[in-house]
């Protein structure tokens, strides 16, 4: 019998970005498709990311391995009857990212130094963003992912080390396979959700939509640069996506007409025949259809995403429509939230108390998702459900904009966040840097550099939390709160977190000498004191900012918080965090260490 620390069951993005993650903690993971995925390569699904999501595999490394296969969609338009409307549709988009910090606004230089913000989301069909997991995975373990294999049932025996005891049957050849921990990352119809008797519970649709891939030639204007939303009183919302590779991602209502007799009267002709007649007055030839699917609407979420050592992902663990491009960007964000607690319980960084929190956290979001779809799809089909009380004759695509603009930095996945738990503690009523929320981004400038770059891209993924120091400016007070933060750190082996130091200003003497010490990680220089300002930091008096490994804020003190740091680690890490400092710290009377009282060794 084989045993492995993690079996994930599911091929798709969310299992295999979980796998990434916890491969490269060294950790003995089994993944298992049921499908060959080779032979499964022209089916359509997913295919949008938005900027939340590529934050996210941008921390993991993932991003530049895809950047140059996906389309980037520049804008946005609303057609109805052949005639441009201003702020409908997708713009919801461009209202989420306006005042937003993301580095994933992508633009269109004018020149060095000038340009226009024009970026909405990123076009790319999910087996291309699977082809790109398993490459990246085969680097660090080529016998990881098996495919085709199916699991067949599992039990759990309470007592042992691997209480998880599963069978899977391989190319024809059962097996049993022992591990800590299963993951369902297997989809709607999750294998793992049935055996494990997962209630599921929600609501079906009436609707049916169509979508489908294709090449196509059309003289509707910006149909290779903008998504578009096409508004029809027969075919709802219609949509209109640039993706990978010169396609284009069509969806909308399918007719009562062709729809009836369980589909039987649906063929690739009648596809495209009903595509042609639902951009009208606009033109639309085929030049190639890759794919299409007919499927009916349903929003469901399970009760919990967790039982004992089995955890649910993705849609194996919620539900819904594709008219809010949620599906593949949700199930990213479980499975990094997921893969970071696993892979920090499993490698003994992190109580196993840390893994409750993947419930809560992730399915409060997914029934938010879940909620905002039961109106979207409803809107984009064409109808508005009773509770909003609309008058007679009302426009649901008005009230669809109504919904797409309140909840839009939450779909874009830069609004996610999480309530107040084990892992996000010491709520603030700063207006900045809210605990539970995503971490700031900004500029920043490393010693002797002359350009600037991300705050975000120096705190990358490690599956340790990140603890950002501001050193603040650098008067004597920060200074000394720094050195003692500085000495209690060195006595602390081995420290529970990453580090980086952020001192305010242009950055004219090293870090070490304005300091008085060794930084803490790297330095960084906050030229404008934008970084100070968004995370809510006096640069007169300093303090620390703990984000976790995927990106959320967890705590924040100030500089000289050494206790409440050592506080905040103690009921989350295995390992001894320190104990309470004690060694006199000697600050100079006048101020910062320099001339002959030089660093030496990192200490004073």
């Amino acid at each position: 019998m084989s045993k492995v620390d993690v079996l994930l069951v599911g091929g798709g993005p969310v299992s295999l970005l979980l796998t990434s993650i916890l491969v490269r903690s060294e950790l003995k993971v089994l993944t298992v498709e049921q499908y060959d995925k080779f032979e499964q390569g022209h089916y359509g699904r997913a295919c949008v990311l938005y900027p939340g999501s590529l934050e996210i595999l941008e921390l993991l490394g993932v991003y530049e391995r895809i950047a140059d296969i996906g389309f980037i969609i520049q804008g946005t338009k609303t057609f109805k009857d052949g005639a441009e409307i201003n702020g409908r549709g997708w713009s919801f988009i461009d209202e989420a990212l306006r005042n937003s910090d993301t580095m994933f606004k992508f633009w269109c230089p004018l020149n060095f130094y000038s340009f226009i913000v024009s970026q909405l989301s990123f076009g790319i069909r999910q087996k291309h963003l699977e082809d790109v997991l398993r490459d990246f995975i085969s680097k660090i373990d080529t016998d990881v992912v098996k495919a085709p294999a199916k699991l067949l049932s599992y039990r759990i025996a309470e007592s042992s080390e691997y209480p998880v005891i599963a069978t899977i049957d391989e190319r024809g050849h059962s097996r049993e396979i022992q591990c800590k921990y299963l993951v369902g990352a297997d989809g709607g119809r999750s294998t793992v959700r049935s055996l494990g008797n997962f209630p599921f519970p929600g609501t079906a649709s009436p609707h049916k939509w169509i979508r489908l891939d294709a090449i196509v030639v059309t003289n509707m204007p910006s149909s290779r640069c903008a998504v578009i939303a096409i508004e029809s009183k027969k075919y709802g919302n219609i949509l209109w996506s640039p993706i990978d590779n010169g396609r284009t991602r069509l969806g909308f209502v399918c007719p009562d007409e062709i729809s009836g007799d369980r589909g039987s009267k649906i063929t690739e002709e009648v596809i495209m025949a009903v595509a042609k007649q639902a951009l009208q007055p606009f033109t639309l030839e085929f030049v190639k259809l890759d794919w299409w699917t007919v499927y009916e609407i349903g929003q469901r979420v399970a009760e919990t995403f967790k039982s004992g050592p089995v955890f649910l992902a993705g849609d194996a663990a919620h539900t819904h429509s594709s008219g809010a491009a949620q599906g593949m960007n949700t199930g990213i964000h479980d499975a990094v939230n997921l893969g970071w607690k696993l892979a920090g319980v499993l490698g003994g960084l992190y109580h196993e108390d840390v893994l409750d929190t993947y419930t809560s956290e992730r399915r409060a979001s997914a029934q938010r998702v879940i909620d905002i779809d039961r109106n979207v799809a409803a809107f984009i089909s064409g109808h508005i459900p009773a509770h909003f009380g609309a008058p007679p004759n009302a426009d649901a695509n008005e009230y669809l904009d109504r919904v797409f603009s309140a909840n839009a930095a939450f779909t874009v996945g830069l609004g996610v966040s999480y309530s107040i738990n084990l892992i996000n503690r010491a709520p603030t009523t700063d207006a900045a840097a809210k605990i539970g929320h995503r971490a700031p981004d900004g500029p920043v400038l490393r010693p002797g550099r002359r350009l600037a770059q991300p705050l975000r891209s120096l705190v990358r993924y490690t599956g340790r939390f990140w603890a950002l120091v501001f050193a603040g400016i650098l008067a004597p007070t920060p200074a000394a709160d720094f050195r003692a933060l500085r000495a209690h750190v060195d006595s602390t082996s081995p420290a529970p977190c990453e580090f980086l130091t952020l001192l305010a200003g242009p950055g004219c003497l090293q870090p070490a000498e304005a300091l008085g010490a060794q930084p803490l990680g790297n330095a960084v220089y906050d030229p404008t004191g934008e970084v100070f300002a968004a995370y809510g930091v006096d640069g007169a008096v300093g303090g620390i900012v703990v984000v976790r490994p995927d990106g959320i804020i967890s705590f924040k003190t100030t500089l000289d918080g050494v206790q409440d740091l050592v506080g905040y680690f103690a009921p989350l890490v295995r390992q001894q965090v320190g104990k309470r400092l004690e060694i006199p710290v000697q600050v100079p009377a006048d101020g910062p260490i320099g001339g002959e009282n030089n660093v030496e060794g990192g200490k004073e």
